[in-house]
């Protein structure tokens, strides 16, 4: 009886350590999943951004909010007024919100595009579009990158093309 009792004893033991190998293996393997599920979040943009716009042969800078949906559309807003430039204002003196789609081309790096209408004296007289190449940081909280804005007439002839650098830091991911 005492060799049977020391069976049992070993069995449970073996048991025990049989499921605590199998709770570190399933742990293990959780663990870097969650680190992907992670950084794959964090190379997202997807949520709401504040832009900074600096021209790079045009005066002033422009402040944004951009919002990047995960379905890839996107919807930027800024002051309405468009800057004083004779070919610009030629079109129009205000612009309304924008609406584009986005996509991942890398790693960390993404291409977008969108388009705004341009008013004069309440009538849209003419678009800006607008084509920005976003490389997000490393840590996914900021983004930045050239950016092309057009501005075409009523029948998309461009007017103007400007070039700026664009610089975004995250305000909110949903």
């Amino acid at each position: 009886m005492h060799v049977s009792l020391l069976a049992v004893k070993n069995t449970s033991k073996t048991t025990i350590m049989k499921n605590r190998l199998i709770s570190l293996a399933a742990v293990c393997a959780f663990i870097p999943a969650m680190l992907v599920a992670q950084s794959v979040e964090k190379n997202e943009l997807v949520g709401v951004w504040a832009v900074k716009v600096t021209p790079r042969n045009a005066p002033g800078t422009l402040l944004a909010i951009d919002l990047f949906g995960a379905d890839g559309s996107f919807t930027h807003n800024d002051d309405e007024a468009l800057p004083p430039i004779p070919a610009i204002q030629a079109i129009g003196t205000k612009r309304s919100a924008a609406y584009g789609r986005w996509k991942r081309t890398g790693d960390r790096e993404f291409k977008l595009t969108f388009y705004i209408e341009i008013w004069k004296e309440g009538v849209v007289n003419g678009f800006i579009r607008v084509q920005r190449t976003l490389t997000l940081s490393e840590s996914g909280d900021e983004f930045s990158g050239p950016a092309k804005a057009d501005f075409c007439d009523a029948n998309w002839n461009v007017v103007l093309s400007l070039a700026n650098d664009v610089k975004g830091k995250r305000l909110e991911t949903p």
